[in-house]
Formats: structure tokens, sequence, C-alpha cells
């Protein structure tokens, strides 16, 4: 382990002692990031550039195939189930995936299939706070936590669990509580195969019913793969410099596909935006990430391939509207009465005071101010490109005099009278939600000077934990797909418990049981008309102001080959990634 160790730490001083070197080297990718890498462990990470790296050592039972969101090509499993093949049954409820055999881990060591059953176990029962667990939790036991009303881990759930995952002659079988169509989306983003044995040599799980409850919810870095790795995908851990900010990918040569065609990846974190440009007009990088704005800067560059106007599966800048705030020592909620310096709990639950917010945002003018014109207008939840997204409709239109109107149509025309001070939270350093806020300020101080908008940034940890606690009574934040499912775009701001909705108090019982209609319907032609009623009822009932829809865009030195670009993985796949000379 020592001479792997220095081993490691000299490639990394070798790549690090020449970085521009490396970009010239056709065998090593330099990829300039725009964030950290949090954690390298599978069932803790859920933020997209851990993700990314991640999804370069690891694999899962499918893949997307391609830049396709509804196709999918097995990995570790050697089907796809569909109805079709006979692998899905015909109720929805059981996928069977025969597993692949003389697959083997970084290690050398064989994945069995215990060890299959054993990640996706211990993706359910990591269950650790904010992440991503239940987006198999739900579908499999019923349950988005599994934690029991004390909130300690419930032995019942580790049995429903063990019940709902088995391995049945050689292929992993998956029973669900109820048909749920995006299935095989999340399974291509999440839960990859990870080794038994490893993980409990190195202190962590080992997957028995009474050692689980020590490693349930676990801090980050106690997690047991969280500066480590074993997969079984195209690339393994050289090395992870956190303080220099600096990951170094190495070719895995016993990979069960042909190998991949880079020897290296080098992965920079730059957080600044002008210097990620600098390096790759240097060629000190070879592929940058790059917002539209940033890419259409680089558009006539000599040696530059820019690619502009891909799909981006997000939710930009939505203005969260909390329907019953916490009323109690409440500072975002100023005095807590239509006194003119605050505004009451329930604020937001009438109708005519969203409407009137909705009238009043100057989308267009945010877009040419913010987007300088790279996005449009967004009329719902749910992002160009998945079902239900229906470019014909409209969202509120702009007018002053509409918005007056319904400010004094709301609370007997109290509002219109007295005015009011609205503290609205977002995340520092986030530009565009600051400048939605700051768009609201302007266009609703319009209407009348003593309606008051303040900007309040606050750390993302910061204001997750206040929306958990329900306590602003406006927010600004983004969403961004876990995976390509419309789904995933309605249920956390219309379903009755989603992300969004549920601390904000938004329960339309129309759009919860449209939510679960069409995550149930497994025909894709009968889900489209239901999101696209979802999309229509976001615009009526203004739960939120959703403000516009953007584009993903890449930018990479032209000698960099091979790149497919998937909007769920938008980092980019490392695996048919080849470099010229």
């Amino acid at each position: 382990m020592r001479s792997r160790a220095l081993a490691a730490a000299a490639l990394l001083a070798a790549a690090g002692a020449a970085s521009p070197a490396s970009a010239d080297n056709p065998g090593t990718l330099v990829y300039d990031l725009a964030a950290d890498v949090d954690t390298l462990d599978p069932a803790w990470a859920y933020d997209s550039t851990s993700l990314f790296v991640i999804s370069q050592m690891y694999e899962g039972l499918v893949a997307f195939d391609g830049p396709a969101l509804d196709r999918f090509q097995p990995r570790l499993a050697s089907v796809v189930p569909t109805r079709e093949n006979g692998f899905l049954s015909a109720d929805g409820l059981t996928y069977a995936f025969p597993l692949r055999r003389g697959v083997t881990f970084h290690d050398g060591s064989a994945v069995t299939p215990a060890d299959v059953k054993y990640s996706l176990m211990r993706f359910l029962l990591t269950d650790r706070d904010g992440g991503p667990s239940a987006l198999l939790l739900e579908p499999l036991i019923g349950r988005r936590r599994a934690a029991g009303p004390d909130g300690r881990p419930d032995p019942a759930v580790f049995d429903a669990a063990d019940k709902a995952v088995s391995i049945e002659g050689g292929a992993l079988v998956l029973r669900l509580k109820k048909p749920f169509a995006p299935l095989l989306s999340v399974l291509a983003g999440f839960a990859p195969a990870i080794s038994r044995a490893d993980v409990a040599a190195h202190g962590g799980w080992d997957g028995t019913k009474q050692a689980w409850p020590a490693h349930w919810n676990p801090p980050k870095t106690a997690a047991a793969l969280h500066g480590r790795a074993d997969g079984t995908g195209p690339f393994k851990l050289a090395a992870w410099d956190r303080a220099g900010r600096v990951l170094l990918l190495a070719r895995h040569d016993g990979y069960w596909r042909r190998p991949a065609a880079l020897a290296a990846a080098r992965l920079e974190t730059v957080p600044d935006d002008r210097e990620r440009r600098r390096r790759l007009l240097r060629g000190d990088a070879d592929v940058i990430q790059a917002d539209p704005v940033l890419a259409a800067s680089l558009a006539s560059s000599t040696g530059v391939t820019v690619e502009a106007n891909l799909p981006a599966l997000e939710v930009p800048g939505v203005v969260l509207f909390n329907f019953s705030a916490a009323a109690q020592d409440n500072p975002w909620l100023g005095s807590g009465r239509l006194d003119g310096d605050g505004v009451p709990p329930d604020f937001f639950a009438d109708r005519a005071v969203r409407k009137a917010f909705a009238l009043a945002f100057d989308g267009d003018a945010y877009i040419r101010e913010s987007w300088r014109g790279l996005a449009r207008r967004a009329a719902g939840p749910i992002p160009p490109g998945l079902p239900g997204y229906t470019p014909t409709l409209a969202g509120w239109t702009r007018s002053l005099e509409l918005a007056a109107q319904s400010l004094r149509s709301a609370r007997g025309g109290a509002i219109w009278a007295a005015g009011f001070r609205l503290p609205v939270a977002y995340v520092e350093g986030r530009g565009e939600s600051l400048a939605v806020c700051r768009r609201l300020r302007a266009d609703l101080a319009a209407l009348d000077p003593k309606f008051r908008v303040e900007c309040r940034g606050l750390p993302q940890p910061a204001l997750l934990g206040e929306l958990r606690a329900r306590r602003p009574a406006c927010l600004i934040h983004r969403w961004i797909l876990d995976y390509p499912d419309s789904h995933n775009a309605a249920e956390p701001f219309l379903g009755a418990h989603g992300v969004f909705a549920e601390p904000l108090g938004y329960a339309n019982p129309k759009a919860n049981a449209l939510v679960e209609q069409a995550a149930a319907e497994l025909d894709p032609n009968q889900r489209k008309p239901l999101y696209a009623e979802l999309q229509a009822l976001a615009v009526y009932d203004a739960p939120q102001l959703y403000t516009v829809n953007t584009y993903g865009a890449l930018a990479r030195r032209a000698k960099v080959l091979n790149w497919t670009y998937n909007p769920v993985q938008p980092h980019g796949n490392l695996y048919e990634v080849s470099k010229l000379p």
C-alpha cells in the first residue's frame, strides 16, 4: 500500500510540475473545472462535479446511450430490461438485470452478484442528510428516509430493502412498491457497483443489519470511499490533492471493454471564469467548463471548438414563494404584519399576490442584462427536451397595470395601502440569482416605492437550512435535475412532498395527483400530456416564478476529439475522448 501511495504521489507531482506541458501531451487531458470535487463516495456524492469524477471510475447496471436521454445501454447488466424482452414485468413492478460475468474491480478482484446487491443496499441505506438515497428509496420501499420517527435507522427499512433487492439465478432483481417510469434513468446515474470487501477493509459498512446503524448518515469524511476508489470503470484514481485542487485519473488497462484512448486526465479546479478562458486560449487547458456567456466569448478563437445551444437539464433562477412561513421569531418576515415593515406568514398563500409578482417581473430585461440574450423565458419547471415542455406555452407577460390591479385586489386592498418590506434569500456568489432578486426589487418598486424587496445572500448550506426550517417568505434558488425525466422537474416544485413544495407549504391536490399519475405511467405517449398539463398548471397557479430556460455550452481545444454531450452528464464522459498531438 505504501508503494502504491508513493507512486500516486509521484505521478501527481510530475503532472503538477508541468501543467502546461501536460496539455501538450496527447495522452493526458487537462480539464479545468469550475468547482471542487466534494467527495468520491458514490453513496454520499450529490454535486455535479463529484458525480462527474465518480462516473469515470465506477459503473452501474445500465448507462445512457451516448447523448440520448431515453435510451440505455447495458453495463454491468448484460441486458436492459424491457417488457418486450421479458426482463420487465407486465405490471411494471419487477426488473431483472442479468449480470455480466468476467468484470473485475480496479484492485483485480472479481465483481460478484453479492457485490452488486451490496452496492444498491449501501446506496439506499447510507441515507445521509440531503443526499441521493431517496431517489431509489422511494420507488423501492415507499419511503424517503431510512430513519424512523425517533430519527434513528429503522430496522424495518433494512428488511424492506433486503426484500426489494435480491439475487436470483445470476440476476439482480428489483421489486418496486408501484410502477416508476424513471427507474432506469436513476440507475444510469446513481448506485454504481462497489466492492463489499474493499469497503469493509477500510472501515466501512460490511453489509450486515447489525452494523448498519453505525454507518447510517455518516459525516462526509467518515464515508469509507470519500478519498479513495475501487470501481470497474475505464479510469482509476491516481491521486487527489485537495489543497492543490487537483485530481488525477489514470487509465485502467484491465477494463472489461477496450481500454480508454487517454492515458490520464488531470482535473483542476479553476473557479474564475476569466482564468479558465485564459488557460484554454494559452493551451494550458484542453477543456474548460463554460456557461453560455463564457462560451460565446470564445466562439471566434483560433484552435478552439465551441458548442453552444446544447440542452440543459436545470431550472435556474426560480423565485420560490412560501405559503406558510414559520411565524415565531422569524426575521425573514420583518414585522410579520401588513404594516409596511414586513409580511405575514401566509403572504404568498394568496394567488393574487403571486400573480402580481409574476406580472411585474421583467423577464426580457433580466435576459438582456444577465444572460446577454443567451436564454429564453420559462413558463414552468420542465426544461426543453423533456416530455411536457410546450414551446407555445406562454408564461405571464409583464404588465405593471395588471400587476397593480392584482395587488389592489389582494387582502381587501391592505397590501396596496400599506406596502411591505420583503427580505428575499439567495445563494451568495450565485450571480444569476442575485440578478433575479435585483430585477424583482426594481420591478416591484416601479409599482410603488413602498413595495420594498431586500436581497440577502447566504451560503448555500445556510440557505437550505432556512428552507428546511420554513423560514424565508421568498427565496431564489435553482434546481439541477438528478436524472433526465420530467418527473424530476415537476415533482420538486409541484408534488406535495417535493423538495421545494413541501417545506414551502404548496399542496395542490390536482398537481399532486398528476405528478403521481405521470410517474407511474410507463407509456411515454401517455405521460407526455400529463406533464404538459402540469406545466400549464404551474403557470396558472404560480406557486413559483420561473424565469429562464438556459442552454449548455462546451469549450475545448480543437485537438480534443470524440466528445459526446449528454445534458444529464454535462461535464462529459472521458472514455471515448482522444487528443491529437
